[in-house]
């Protein structure tokens, strides 16, 4: 018996090293089929991820180099998946050698299949961004009009920390006193039932004291300009600061100013935002203004930014949509529509909403149209794509347009200045804010009057009664060209 029990414990010594040999052997050859799969999975989690936001569909659309992008890392994707079952289905069959050489390319592959999407994802979700930290105070246009018929504004600032803050504002004769409830980031106060051709001061704490002045609800001076590229490196700051500093002098009596879009370079990332807020305040703290969302501001995870920094829901309590809004200044009515790399932001209910809000206004009204995307433009052919004419937005739109009678239709996203005329209804591109520039047009639109390529500017538009005036400006404020439109 003695002799059996020591046979026995003998055995099992022998065996139980070998096993665990064994289990380690079987473990790692496994760990290059998992990692392909695991990086495979990060892919398309990533891919997944970044069409379920609001821009990528047109990037990939209109952008043939990201579109080859996306379409590369799918492949990968696809082909790790394909390599790490493979490896694991035929494992047993293969000889060391192959094993050995297939087990290093996927590890190899692996590691970037797992970096990239991961790396990619933390920045485009401006995950190193960090906050948008202090910002200026700036007045934004409401889309409410008070009982004088003149739009609110709202009065919008930033702070790295939360914080209480109190406004002061109205006339010499009558001051009106906000304080905050609580401690806030992101501060909004309406000024509403505002009087036209009055004078208005605000103060935030014991800060600067601002002034502002309302139009009338019969005439109007407006400033355009689209694609100022903040953050873009190869964007024109300097030209860009310079028409801020023009809009914003007194004497040049600018009510409004209108940004269509491309404010910033990477609508992800929220140090662009503010480096533009706290530029663009030179004027937007005592010229109301109004942004339109264009691509590059939308763009991967923009979105969110634009709307609570640049169109906030607070300010748009009429229309329902922090997209698309209408304002009004008397008979004077501007419709900014969310059209950014082509018509794939444009849906049906936006495209109901536009008819609905034609059909309402009086056909002897001004009816002016904004938004970034263009219609009719002279352009060439970048990443793949003609720059030019898009039937796109030609199609469900410019109908529209000439069936109810829009004036006038103001669009960047080119980035030149232009003016162009069709069926009775005028456009302009004003793309010009200080985004580097796009090559000379290799095509000509036939419904172009004036084009103007390799100079910044924006467009001086003044309305009065029944007359609409536009001055194409250079950033000089020099005028380029001039239009007179009768109603």
């Amino acid at each position: 018996m003695c002799r059996k029990k020591t046979s026995l414990k003998i055995c099992f010594k022998e065996l139980k090293p070998y096993n665990t040999s064994m289990n380690t052997f079987k473990a790692k050859k496994f760990v290059p089929s998992i990692l392909a799969i695991l990086a495979a999975i990060c892919i398309t989690i990533f891919i997944i991820w970044a069409f379920s936001l609001h821009g990528t569909g047109g990037l990939f659309h209109v952008n043939g180099l990201f579109r080859l992008l996306f379409q590369i890392l799918g492949c990968f994707g696809i082909a790790l998946a394909i390599m790490g079952t493979g490896y694991l289905l035929f494992y047993s069959r293969l000889k060391r050698s192959a094993i050995n050489i297939l087990a290093a390319l996927l590890i190899t592959c692996s590691v970037p299949g797992l970096l990239v999407p991961t790396f990619a994802y933390l920045y485009t979700s401006g995950s190193f961004s960090g906050g948008i930290g202090d910002t200026s105070p700036q007045l934004l246009i409401s889309d409410k009009c008070g009982c004088y018929g003149i739009p609110d504004l709202a009065l919008t600032f930033n702070s790295a920390q939360a914080s209480y803050n109190t406004l002061v504002w109205g006339t010499a004769e009558n001051l009106v006193t906000i304080r905050e409830d609580k401690a806030l980031r992101q501060h909004i106060f309406i000024m509403s039932d505002l009087e036209p051709l009055t004078n208005y001061s605000y103060r935030v704490n014991d800060g600067i004291v601002y002034n502002f002045t309302t139009p009338s609800d019969t005439s109007l001076r407006i400033a355009i300009g689209s694609d100022a590229h903040f953050g873009a490196g190869d964007n024109r700051m300097d030209l860009t600061t310079a028409m801020l500093q023009i809009i914003a002098e007194p004497n040049n009596k600018f009510d409004y100013m209108f940004m269509l879009g491309d404010l910033i370079e990477y609508g992800f990332n929220a140090n662009q935002w503010a480096e533009a807020f706290n530029t663009v305040s030179l004027t937007s703290s005592s010229i109301p203004i109004r942004y339109a969302l264009g691509n590059h501001d939308s763009i991967f995870a923009g979105l969110n930014n634009y709307k609570n920094f640049a169109s906030p829901k607070e300010i748009n309590t009429v229309s329902g949509s922090q997209l698309w809004y209408r304002i009004d200044i008397g008979s004077i009515h501007f419709l900014f529509l969310d059209i950014e790399w082509s018509a794939e932001s444009y849906t049906a209910a936006q495209a109901a909403w536009l008819e609905s809000q034609l059909q309402e206004i009086p056909r002897n009204d001004w009816k002016i149209v904004l938004g970034h995307g263009y219609y009719f433009s002279s352009g060439a052919t970048q990443t793949c794509r003609d720059w030019f004419d898009n039937l796109e937005t030609i199609t469900p739109l410019t109908p529209l347009f000439e069936k109810y009678g829009v004036d006038l239709v103001f669009s960047g996203h080119n980035h030149h200045m232009e003016l162009l005329q069709n069926n009775g209804v005028t456009y302009v591109i004003c793309g010009a804010f200080g985004g580097a520039h796009d090559h000379i047009r290799t095509y000509t639109s036939p419904t172009s009057l004036w084009y103007q390529q390799a100079q910044y500017g924006f467009v001086d538009v003044n309305i009065d009664s029944h007359q609409c005036s536009l001055f194409f400006r250079d950033s000089d404020n020099l005028i380029l060209n001039t239009i007179t439109i009768w109603k």
